[in-house]
């Protein structure tokens, strides 16, 4: 439906400009738009099988989610993600006696490899510090969790965020840091880049 594609980039673009704290916004703009869709509409839905789990796709998103996040500087939140819901995974097939090739199914599909260093790691709308992020991923995991198993429903990780990135303010309070500033970071990177030019031109490395 065209009406329903065009209504999730409105709310995409719009939550970037008027769902703000400060000179923030609150929430990831893409998963904002997704969730209210897919709750909205019978017309939107998310397919979990939709990017498949074929070696060689599960390999690209690792390879490109490792680099977004380290370039974002945002890896710890993507790995204290999985981390936090790979160990739930594990813990419920021990209990449940099943075998461990199901928590490894569940942990190759690449629609949560997407959302775990695509979307979870924007760094505008993560918290500050890392131990705030640890704490974020956390509670995005358990929630997840909650969705997953006890309501059913594969959307639980976009509504997790969704639902917790409000949360981020509170935890920037708790555990403050540097904000992030994409400027800032862009400065760095061609500082590193720099010198790494100059020492190879001047020491031959």
């Amino acid at each position: 439906s065209l009406s329903v594609l065009l209504s999730a980039c409105l709310l995409t673009i719009g939550s970037k400009f008027f769902l703000r704290v400060k000179d923030r916004h609150i929430f990831n703009p893409t998963n904002f738009g997704i969730a209210v869709v897919t709750f909205c509409s019978h017309e939107a839905w998310i397919s979990p099988g939709q990017w498949g789990r074929e070696a060689l796709l599960v390999g690209f998103l690792v390879l490109s989610g490792f680099t977004v996040a380290s370039r974002s500087r945002r890896m710890d939140v993507s790995f204290g993600f999985l981390g936090f819901f790979g160990g739930a995974l594990f813990v419920r097939a021990l209990v449940l006696g099943d075998p461990l090739s199901i928590p490894l199914h569940q942990l190759e599909s690449g629609a949560l490899l997407i959302f775990s260093f695509f979307m979870i790691s924007d760094p505008k709308t993560t918290p500050d510090s890392r131990k705030g992020r640890f704490v974020f991923a956390a509670l995005v995991a358990a929630l997840t969790y909650y969705f997953w198993f006890f309501r059913f429903d594969p959307k639980g990780m976009i509504y997790a965020l969704v639902l917790l990135c409000p949360v981020v303010p509170i935890l920037n309070r708790l555990f403050p840091g540097g904000q992030y500033r994409w400027d800032q970071q862009n400065q760095i990177s061609s500082t590193f880049f720099g010198n790494r030019i100059f020492n190879q031109w001047r020491y031959g490395i």
